[in-house]
């Protein structure tokens, strides 16, 4: 990473002053809609706080990986709802932010992006590790341990394009430019809808407990979803998905002694939403 990431488009106080009065008055107008508003909100909020980690840190012409590190969390965005929700999340707020980012600008359709995809995927993956089978079997380990590798991939590639990096030991690194998580968060039974799927995804980022939901959290969880899929949501439909999953929620089980720290935002998105094998 270079500081060109961080200065692609340098601009004075007051055309950044004119620009956002410009895009609160297209929204105040209706010409922008809340969602669209709400991410590049998120978006900024997201941008200045790693452009003020990057300044801290001496604004170095190589960006080093750590430079994020100690840095103070982000307390607000700007959009109330969000700003309500920031404190109440268990997650890191950069982790939760980027998660209704990438909510909020993911398609309509993206059940049926992934649905379309899957059989192509899956069948890739079980010849896959067939292949891998057979070259074990013809003294061909290294090798098979390679394909065996592209396996888990090839299962994901439903959920966007997949671009492998290189191998670190039997295991396969790639980056991946999602655009149909919530289709790993679809219902098994009935009709599969995105708004369930956002909604999965917005529990998993509050505390698991009765307190914080009968406390406001359903209304709170319904408003954000609101955001997020661009029509209205109920509190009684956050309800009846929390209370669904509770009754078909598999036993706990238990923490690592030591967590894998997650390598980046992108990364953990990716588990958060399919929980990959690797």
């Amino acid at each position: 990473m270079s500081s060109s990431d961080f200065m692609d488009t340098p601009e004075t106080e007051e055309e950044g002053r004119k620009r956002n009065e410009d895009f609160n008055r297209a929204h105040a107008e209706g010409k922008v809609s809340d969602r669209d508003f709400a991410h590049a909100y998120i978006q900024g909020a997201l941008a200045r706080w790693q452009l003020a980690a990057w300044k801290a840190a001496g604004g170095p012409e190589i960006v080093p990986d750590n430079f994020m590190e100690g840095r103070p969390p982000i307390e607000s965005v700007g959009i109330p709802d969000i700003d309500e929700a920031l404190p109440l999340s268990c997650k890191p707020q950069h982790v939760f932010l980027s998660t209704l980012a990438y909510l909020m600008r993911e398609k309509d359709n993206a059940l049926e992006i992934a649905s379309n995809r899957a059989e192509k995927c899956d069948k890739a993956a079980a010849l896959l590790r067939e292949a891998a089978e057979l070259l074990k079997g013809a003294d061909n380990e290294p090798l098979a341990h390679m394909v065996d590798a592209l396996a888990p991939w090839a299962e994901r590639g439903k959920y966007g394009r997949v671009f492998p990096v290189n191998m670190s030991g039997n295991y396969l690194q790639a980056t991946q430019s999602t655009d149909a998580l919530t289709a790993s968060l679809a219902g098994k039974r009935g009709k599969a809808t995105r708004q369930a799927a956002v909604i999965k995804a917005l529990v998993a980022l509050f505390p698991q407990e009765p307190g914080f939901w009968e406390g406001g959290g359903y209304s709170l969880a319904a408003r954000l979803a609101t955001l997020c899929v661009g029509h209205k949501v109920t509190a009684q439909a956050v309800n009846s998905v929390v209370k669904q999953a509770q009754r078909t929620a598999p036993a706990p089980k238990p923490e690592p002694v030591q967590a894998t720290k997650e390598r980046d935002t992108g990364d953990y998105l990716v588990r958060l939403f399919s929980k990959p094998k690797q």
